[in-house]
């Protein structure tokens, strides 16, 4: 039965990505800095994501650009990403696994057009959607053709 959350406790800002699945704050696993730059790569020589269990279908949040991409291949050292998000080194990441994503709702801050996938699966547009608004739809991911901004999901 579906519910609605009235008062989230945890928290996310939500940078909009096709693909990439709003993760929850709990499921933080890795975070760090970037070694060296590489097309479509997240690699950090001092890190071991394998033996974190990083896998694929992770959230990585590229911290310092607001920019986001899901983990396609694990390695020690590095992950390889959906999309290049980064493009200079020493840019701070934080690594989410997806298990808690159970679809937070949103807080919009600057209101525009609203494109996500609910935890159903549709695929649904919202259009005119004012500033500071909260959506009442639980939501896998906010996707690319979104024009709002300062998204925060709120579990």
């Amino acid at each position: 039965m579906a519910y609605q959350k009235l008062q989230g406790r945890r928290a996310i800002n939500v940078y909009p990505q096709d693909g990439v699945i709003v993760p929850s704050p709990s499921d933080k696993i890795v975070s760090g800095s970037n070694t060296s730059v590489v097309a479509n790569e997240l690699v950090d020589s001092g890190a071991d994501f394998a033996s974190k269990n990083v896998r694929t279908g992770f959230t990585v949040y590229n911290t310092t650009t607001g920019k986001t991409a899901s983990v396609t291949s694990v390695s020690d050292t590095s992950l390889t990403l959906s999309s290049d998000i980064f493009l200079a080194s020493s840019d701070n990441y934080v690594v989410y696994g997806t298990g808690n994503s159970e679809g937070p709702v949103l807080y919009i801050g600057f209101g525009g057009s609203l494109s996500v996938i609910t935890v159903g699966g549709d695929t649904i547009t919202l259009q005119n959607v004012g500033d500071s608004s909260f959506i009442p739809i639980m939501v896998s991911e906010v996707l690319a053709a979104t024009t709002c901004a300062n998204i925060i999901a709120l579990w």
